[in-house]
């Protein structure tokens, strides 16, 4: 059983790994351009880190919140939210993998890089479908199925990337609907390229 990654440590040099900031950027851009955001939108970044998908967001929304399990992730995104002037961004310490559940309900809900972090999906994409409203949005993106080559170090990763199928599957097992599998981006470490999925769906 693989042991919980100390977040709060890594969130103090997060930001220094330009490959990181890079695939986050991407990312982002891609649930731009596969989602049709609203200024009268509520988001909801689940797993936020230090916030470089949420801020970039965060101007196309009404408002967005980001949550995360580690207050060092989010004391490095409060600051950022501090720095920036974004009036319409917040944080919420909250652990879903716990079953805790933030507060509010959302157009969008956004996840970046965190899904192979939780040992359970589906009891994971149930909570958050009961924080949307009707006829919302959830747009996730992780790593494409790749053997257990992408992470150096496993600590705290549950799964290798996941296909296609399985995406779809659970999604569809959660009752979601109008769902597309695309390619967002792509990690390239050394001689190898790891593709980067983006699942988006809608509550019925």
């Amino acid at each position: 059983m693989t042991q919980k990654r100390d977040f709060d440590t890594a969130a103090l040099n997060w930001d220094e790994e330009p490959r990181r900031v890079k695939l986050a950027g991407e990312i982002a851009t891609a649930i731009q351009e596969n989602v049709p955001l609203s200024k009268e939108w509520d988001a909801l970044d689940f797993g936020c880190g230090t916030g470089l998908v949420t801020l970039q967001l965060a101007p196309d929304l009404r408002s967005m919140t980001g949550i995360d399990s580690s207050t060092g992730m989010l004391e490095r995104l409060g600051a950022k939210i501090q720095q920036s002037g974004f009036q319409n961004v917040r944080t919420e310490l909250c652990d879903l993998g716990k079953g805790e559940l933030p507060t509010g309900r959302y157009h969008l809900i956004t996840s970046a890089m965190t899904l192979h972090h939780i040992k359970e999906i589906v009891p994971l994409l149930q909570s958050l479908k009961t924080l949307l409203l009707p006829g919302g949005w959830i747009a996730l993106a992780d790593l494409e199925s790749e053997g257990g080559r992408f992470h150096e170090d496993p600590t705290g990763v549950f799964h290798n990337g996941f296909s296609r199928e399985e995406l779809s599957d659970m999604l569809e097992e959660t009752g979601f609907s109008e769902i597309t599998i695309s390619t967002a981006t792509e990690v390239v470490k050394g001689e190898s390229s790891f593709p980067v999925l983006l699942a988006t769906a809608q509550s019925n």
